[in-house]
């Protein structure tokens, strides 16, 4: 896995979100409006100044340092001074995972954010509580966000609609053995550390399945395993569901990096 990128050394600290190209062909010329919340942040929260700059990423790998020119009570115009992209990482992990309840769901995705996870496809299972509407996936997408801000990200992970177990299952398991499907499970004879020193290089697509706070059914467990997935414990104990898509998301990172290089912080 080659390790995201942070902002360049000669950016600054601050960055902002700002969903839109930022790769344009005369940057002399460019300038960029950044509104909501994030202008919010930058003019009443920071108290910035005409003259300052800031950091800008897109989420898709697009980043630029830009300069605050003019500015409104709920807006901010800003220059592009540089713009560049940061290349995608070169291993992916996808959790789909049952999600738990209240803020244990920011949580994971934040979490999952700065780790590198690359994708998280909410479940529906049987044993289900949280099926996420419109409003809690948008918090969600926030929470992802504010971590990419925070840890240096480019690239935010991409959110799914919720999805049920066994359309989760029908995509992945066409593409086996190219990628490796992994379903958490305390009772799985062999560790998730044992699995990935097996395997020797991890493969550049890593599905994890993590069921609900009652576990995935009989049934499902037996969907998952006719479907190609590997049954691994993450420790000693039964997780909850944030801890678990914490866990294997550690555990693919770790053993990512010690197989490739990666980049400095």
């Amino acid at each position: 896995m080659t390790r995201p990128q942070s902002a360049r050394p000669e950016s600054p600290v601050e960055r902002f979100f700002l969903p839109q190209p930022l790769q344009l062909a005369t940057i002399e010329q460019a300038t960029v409006e950044l509104d909501g919340s994030e202008a919010h942040h930058l003019l009443h929260v920071l108290r910035a100044k005409v003259g300052d700059r800031v950091g800008l990423f897109n989420g898709q790998g697009d980043e630029a340092v830009a300069e605050l020119i003019n500015h409104r009570k709920r807006s901010a115009e800003l220059r592009i001074l540089d713009c560049w992209t940061t290349p995608a990482e070169s291993g992916e992990l996808i959790l789909a995972t049952a999600l738990p309840k209240g803020d244990r769901a920011r949580w994971l995705v934040e979490k999952a954010t700065e780790l590198g996870v690359t994708r998280v496809i909410p479940l529906r299972t049987a044993r289900s509580v949280v099926e996420p509407g419109e409003g809690k996936m948008d918090k969600l997408l926030q929470a992802a966000i504010a971590a990419c801000k925070q840890c240096g990200r480019s690239r935010r992970p991409r959110l799914d609609p919720l999805t049920t177990l066994n359309d989760t299952l029908r995509e992945f398991s066409a593409s086996l053995p190219t990628r490796i499907l992994l379903l958490a499970n305390p009772r799985a004879e062999r560790n998730v550390g044992q699995l990935f020193e097996s395997l020797g290089d991890v493969p550049q697509t890593t599905i994890a399945l993590i069921g609900p706070e009652g576990g995935f059914t009989a049934e499902e467990h037996s969907a998952a395993i006719a479907a190609g997935a590997m049954a691994v414990r993450l420790g000693s104990h039964i997780l909850r569901i944030e801890t678990a898509a914490l866990a294997i998301s550690a555990a693919w990172q770790l053993r990512s990096s010690t197989k490739k290089p990666t980049d400095a912080v």
